[in-house]
């Protein structure tokens, strides 16, 4: 294969890998969009703590998705599992907009996030395995800034559809954009090199092997993770992962509200939601450009420490519209450039036999934060204790996002050049590394 046609097929894996984030973006965050509605539908009588509630279910279901799926997508391949997640969460999107009571809603979502966590791992893992030596944070970046690039389109389009025709339509569009991408993936995307070098070494292998005999290498584990120098990596990762999806998901979840309780008609509510969101793909490709300097771990610890103080500053309302509006930006930027820095920093550590399952580990464990978020905004709220504890609620979750991240650039520093601990199988402490 010629490098140009080399360089086209991972560009377009790339591509498609990212319209798949961005559907998830949508299909995800489109609820906090609809949280003001939702807060007013006949019939269910929903608190906000209820509402939180709800929120949290998509959450526990990425959970659960992200742990399976990361080591699925390892044994049986990418392409496979991007196309199995994309098909469930659209058809559990699509029911989302039937739901005729809060529980339906909630199991709905809770559906609707096993397909969105299982895809995550396997399509970071086939975006980084079709690309240069690297390269990995920038293409964690493009592909990570589909999140919020898809809850931009859902505030955005949330503005002219919400006031005409409510809620469900809203789900019903977002289901709509998960199959059109669907087919793109059914018809153009390739399944990983790497993957399947791996999967015919380990079959060739094998029929080496004599009666009786046993292979040379173990097949790696996905409790390989917890033994050696992998132990406190994996662990950190996990730790750094929850606290940062604890401030965004959080933030994502309640800007909108939290602007209508400090008198913001909806309009702008929703523009600053968009705006945080926009400002997050566009400020974040500054992150790959110092990751490359200083590396993702310290970068991803500088952006979480400016998400820190985004917020406070949000919480001390400033009058200026250009400066709230700033300050928004500056949420967005450091909040999911954190994440990506993180993510790319956890597929750069790890093998490819183990990438699908550690950026699975850390991605499910860290969805418990996710999880948490909108209920925990939705307790302080109910304490009355009003908009500014919910911002410096998660203003304090993003300072110790930075802690756990200043751990882990010590953990890098003090590995950089060795070899993990022959704990894990042979060729495994060959290949993996604490770098980046």
């Amino acid at each position: 294969m010629s490098p140009t046609r080399i360089r086209t097929r991972a560009w377009t894996v790339v591509a498609l890998c990212t319209l798949v984030v961005i559907v998830e973006g949508y299909d995800l965050i489109v609820y906090g969009a609809l949280l003001p509605d939702l807060l007013k539908e006949p019939g269910w009588h929903l608190s906000r703590a209820d509402a939180g509630v709800i929120g949290s279910y998509v959450y526990a279901g990425m959970l659960f998705g992200a742990l399976a799926g990361g080591r699925l997508c390892d044994r049986f391949g990418r392409r496979p599992f991007i196309n199995a997640s994309v098909a469930w969460f659209a058809v559990w999107t699509f029911v989302c907009a039937t739901a005729q009571a809060p529980w339906e809603l909630s199991l709905y979502r809770f559906l609707a996030g096993l397909g969105m966590g299982a895809v995550i791992p396997a399509a970071l893992a086939l975006a980084k395995e079709h690309s240069k030596a690297g390269r990995t944070a920038l293409v964690s970046n493009v592909l990570m800034g589909g999140v919020p690039l898809g809850g931009s389109a859902a505030a955005l389009i949330a503005q002219s559809v919400l006031p005409i025709h409510g809620w469900r339509t809203m789900f019903g569009i977002g289901g709509l954009f998960s199959v059109a991408v669907l087919v793109g993936c059914v018809v153009l995307l390739p399944e990983s090199r790497e993957f399947m070098n791996h999967t015919q070494t380990a079959a060739a292998a094998a029929q080496d092997v004599p009666a009786g005999g046993t292979p040379d290498e173990p097949r790696p584990r996905a409790s390989d993770l917890f033994r050696g120098s992998l132990l406190a990596l994996t662990l950190l990762f996990a730790l750094a992962t929850f606290t940062n999806m604890l401030t965004w998901y959080g933030i994502n979840t309640w800007l909108t509200s939290l602007m209508q309780q400090l008198h913001y008609p909806l309009t702008s509510a929703l523009q600053f939601s968009m705006t945080m969101n926009l400002g997050a793909v566009i400020g974040s490709f500054l992150a790959v450009l110092g990751a490359a300097r200083w590396g993702t771990r310290a970068v991803s610890m500088a952006c979480a420490l400016m998400t820190a103080a985004g917020i406070v500053g949000l919480a001390m309302r400033p009058d200026s519209t250009s400066g709230l509006m700033a300050l928004v930006v500056v949420v967005g930027v450091g909040g999911q450039s954190s994440l990506t820095m993180l993510l790319a920093s956890v597929a750069d550590a790890y093998p490819a036999e183990l990438r699908g399952s550690a950026i699975g580990w850390s991605n499910g464990l860290g969805r418990t934060g996710a999880i948490l978020a909108p209920s925990l905004g939705g307790w302080v709220l109910a304490t009355g204790l009003g908009p500014g504890a919910v911002f410096g609620t998660f203003a304090a979750t993003s300072a110790c996002s930075a802690v756990v991240l200043f751990a882990l650039v010590l953990l890098g520093r003090s590995h950089r050049g060795e070899r993990l601990a022959p704990a894990v199988p042979g060729a495994l402490a060959e290949k993996a590394g604490t770098r980046s």
